[in-house]
């Protein structure tokens, strides 16, 4: 099964993605902060990272770029996860060195299927 990493800062939107992950077929794990989450990478494999960009202490493009910068992590997609304009999540994705990024809101069907198209961007 293939093992998705959400971090993110809010409880409910983590019940939430969970849920909804779980669902759509994929084992998921949480973390609050980027510390919780890098911690995380060192002891489990994954085959994607959704990261709030924004997060208490460390923000997500600092987590994306240590995770980056990590051998176990570095091909790993890393997906930012934000209610920001589209425009400069963009830019701020690319400058990161993250694989791409998802909108608020999440709509069911369409988010597991971008999911999906994220985690393939991995095999190529």
């Amino acid at each position: 099964m293939e093992r998705i990493l959400i971090i993110q800062d809010s409880p409910s939107a983590n019940a939430m993605l969970k849920f909804r992950l779980e669902s759509g077929g994929f084992s998921v794990e949480t973390a609050e902060t980027g510390e919780e989450g890098i911690e995380k990478t060192k002891s489990n494999q994954y085959q994607l990272i959704l990261l709030d960009y924004n997060l208490p202490g460390m923000n997500g493009d600092q987590v994306c770029q240590i995770l980056r910068a990590e051998g176990h992590t570095k091909n790993t997609p890393i997906v930012f996860m934000s209610a920001k304009d589209e425009e400069k999540l963009s830019h701020i994705t690319k400058e990161a060195g993250a694989t791409g990024y998802i909108g608020l809101p999440f709509e069911g069907k369409t988010f597991i299927e971008k999911i999906k198209g994220f985690m393939k961007t991995r095999e190529s």
